[in-house]
């Protein structure tokens, strides 16, 4: 081990005193190969006029519009100017830097499986699945040293939880990576480079760098930007070639003997631990649209396990792992990303997502997992030291020609009729002068024209939400020039301030008929009716603002839901409905609504899962069809995992989640009150899964009620005209 790592700090000593040779050099030192270097940078051919001399020294416009579209270049995950994983062969403008903040996050069951189970922490049963999730970030730093040199710089931290570990919790804080990017142009469009990367990882269970987990990458890197053809394409495809000599599974060395046996799957996937070197191959591509500001990409990449070094895979494994001796594995990912830059230039948002390919169901021991999916987000900032010359500016200044006034102005004011406050932005037009450019009102509703000369106007107005109008104005000849504006009113009248509700009943086979829809806009004014045999129906007239909709249909749970109406439009309004099962889970007993499933909550939070909208769907049914409950309390209960403090506090969030959701879905929040009681109140001992799977429940309890009444018969037909609350016939398809 020790003399792989010196083998390591040789290789990156060597390569940084290359660097510092060429970097010393004076302009035009040829380096072979018909390539000189110099400050301005590695440049191919047999003359150095060509690129450093004055016959080929940039003009500064063009100097300035290069800087400019390399500060819209972003650095990789761990920096170096690239796409989220892989650097391209080219950099930023001498002086730019770039600094990138990076979070990314995954949820996933996929490390236990049936073929490859995990060892029980508990002990029992092996587990053939696993929950794990994961959320971590990294912060990149960059600078561009010389026109062909990169330096970058990362460090981060992550944490992997699985309730099936022992620890649960795994975390990896301040691993840090170091590189430099060369790069030179071989013609126009196509550039290739060279990038040496050193990566310090911290040892496990304690703070500080493990030197002999000490690893390195060499990077061979080829680009082609395809931008700067003679016909550009808005496109730039890369390759990297990558030796990483990975020293990562050194960490576990002090642990693994402790334990005296392996470290299991879920911790080798949680520290990203490999124990063998690997060969990295990655493609990538990058589009260019709306004027650069948006750039998707896609890239690829693959990793080949090489020299194991005669590692010996471990017999009788406890983590049931494979052994790359007799399963050679290649682990690898699809990205799909883009950036976008929708601001000042050098700010950056990315976007991307992780698929892994291989690896993420077949394990072995030398290498880590690969994630079935990670999603990333992140934000960057490029900017540039150097100072931009001034530019000079020529300012035109028109001579102002003097015009003979011709007559008098007038002023209107456009305003809804008996009313007096004015319409804004209204449009006035000339009737007789249609050649004239329209007025529009101001704030206050008023317009004032050029002077005219003697006669009379016509306006034609229009507003939005009122019926056209116009107003005229005569304005007679021989009189003297009136000191202020002749006025003219311009009333117009207002359109119906309400909208129409257009929708459909259905289910999940199609349209149901003869629903009953009841529908209460924001003015409280009541609209019933039944669809069509088409499930369909409108209600006109309907008040602008949030209205609650109703519906009953035979075999079916009544639906309630909202419905933002806006004025002088038609707003949709499409119903699923869901049919009654055949054998009720919800029962109305004398003190309890008694539910024969458990509503299904995300672990240790109050997030109601979707698999139990069904059930919850039928509770508020009860509700709606139950008006002699007049209150229950809802209690939330758990299990006795956890602090007492903490246990209440999460029944109590389960139980306001309950009634937020009943009281959204049509159920009167004044008969409900939410109560959580924690681990206080179990049905069972907490001695088992199954009983404190009991334990962990929400109940119904009714408070108060009136005598036993029956439920209102579903069905009923829609309120006589005149009946109070004011009911409004609708129109029906």
């Amino acid at each position: 081990m020790k003399t792989k790592a010196f083998w390591v700090l040789s290789i990156l000593s060597a390569q940084a005193a290359f660097v510092g040779t060429a970097a010393a050099q004076p302009a035009g030192i040829s380096l072979g190969g018909g390539a000189s270097a110099g400050p301005s940078g590695v440049s191919g051919g047999a003359s150095g006029e060509a690129n450093g001399g004055p016959a080929g020294a940039p003009k500064p416009d063009d100097e300035w519009a290069d800087r400019d579209r390399k500060l819209g270049e972003s650095p990789t995950l761990v920096g170096g100017v690239g796409l989220l994983h892989m650097p391209f062969a080219q950099g930023g403008a001498p002086g730019q830097f770039r600094v990138a903040f990076t979070a990314e996050t995954f949820s996933a069951d996929f490390l236990c499986t049936s073929e490859q189970t995990c060892r029980n922490p508990r002990g029992g049963a092996r587990l053939s699945s696993a929950g794990l999730t994961h959320i971590g970030g990294t912060l990149a730093l960059d600078v561009q040293i010389l026109k062909w040199l990169e330096a970058y710089g990362s460090t981060g931290g992550y944490a992997n939880s699985s309730d099936q570990n022992r620890p649960s919790l795994i975390q990896v804080l301040g691993d840090s990576q170091l590189g430099l990017k060369a790069h030179m142009p071989v013609n126009k469009f196509l550039h290739v480079g060279f990038a040496p990367e050193l990566w310090l990882v911290n040892g496990t269970g304690s703070v500080g760098l493990l030197g002999g987990g000490t690893s390195a990458k060499f990077r061979g890197l080829a680009t082609a930007d395809l931008r700067d053809l003679k016909k550009p394409l808005p496109v730039r495809v890369g390759t990297t070639l990558t030796y990483s000599i990975d020293n990562t599974g050194e960490t576990l060395g002090d642990i693994e003997a402790t334990r005296r046996e392996p470290v299991t799957r879920i911790e080798r996937f949680g520290l990203r631990v490999n124990r063998v070197d690997h060969f990295d191959i990655n493609i990538g591509a990058e589009a260019f649209v709306l004027k650069e500001k948006l750039r998707p990409f896609i890239e690829y990449g693959i990793q080949i396990p090489i020299n194991r070094q005669g590692y010996a895979c471990r017999l009788n494994n406890p983590s049931a792992d494979k052994c790359l001796a007799n399963d050679p594995v290649a682990p690898s990912k699809l990205t799909l990303g883009a950036r976008a830059m929708p601001w000042k230039n050098g700010f950056a948002l990315t976007a991307a997502f992780d698929i892994g390919v291989t690896g993420t169901s077949n394990f072995i021991e030398e290498m880590s997992p690969v994630a079935p999916w990670t999603f990333y987000l992140g934000a960057g900032w490029a900017f540039d030291t150097k100072d931009r010359p001034p530019v000079e500016t020529v300012r035109l200044v028109e001579k102002p020609v003097e015009v003979k006034a011709k007559g008098a102005l007038v002023s209107g004011l456009v305003h809804e009729a008996d009313k007096t406050e004015g319409i804004a932005n209204a449009i006035v037009a000339w009737d007789e002068h249609p050649q004239w450019t329209s007025l529009a009102t101001g704030a206050d509703g008023r317009f004032t024209t050029h002077e005219l000369e003697p006669g009379t106007y016509t306006f034609s107005v229009k507003a939005e939400g009122y019926k056209p109008g116009s107003c005229k104005v005569t304005l007679p000849a021989g009189a003297a020039p009136a000191a202020a504006p002749i006025q003219v009113d311009c009333p117009v009248q207002a359109l119906p301030r309400v909208g129409a509700v257009v929708g459909r009943v259905k289910d999940e086979s199609g349209a149901v008929r003869g629903a009953v829809v009841k529908l209460v806009d924001a003015q409280k004014r009541t609209f019933s009716g039944n669809g069509d045999d088409a499930g369909a129906f409108r209600f006109s007239e309907v008040g602008p603002g949030t209205a609650q909709v109703t519906v009953d249909a035979e075999g079916y749970l009544s639906y309630v839901g909202t419905v933002d109406v806006k004025a002088r439009q038609d707003n949709p309004a499409d119903i699923v409905m869901q049919k009654r099962p055949k054998n009720a889970l919800v029962q109305v007993g004398k003190n309890e609504i008694t539910i024969k499933n458990q509503i299904q909550f995300a672990l240790d939070s109050a997030q109601i899962l979707p698999a139990s909208t069904a059930l919850l769907t039928e509770i508020a049914d009860v509700f709606l069809h139950n008006p002699q409950i007049k209150r229950v309390e809802i209690q939330g209960h758990t299990d006795n995992s956890g602090t007492a403090d903490h246990n209440k506090q999460l029944s109590e969030d389960r139980a306001n989640a309950v009634v937020a959701w009943l009281t959204s879905h049509g159920v009167d929040g004044g008969r409900l009150v939410a109560r959580g009681y924690g681990q206080s109140k179990p049905l069972v001992p907490n001695v088992t899964a199954a009983n404190r799977a009991r334990n962990r429940r929400v109940q119904f309890i009714i408070v108060d009620q009136d005598a036993a009444a029956p439920a209102p018969a579903k069905g009923d037909k829609p309120a006589a005209k005149g009946d109070k609350p004011a009911a409004k016939k609708p129109d029906i398809k």
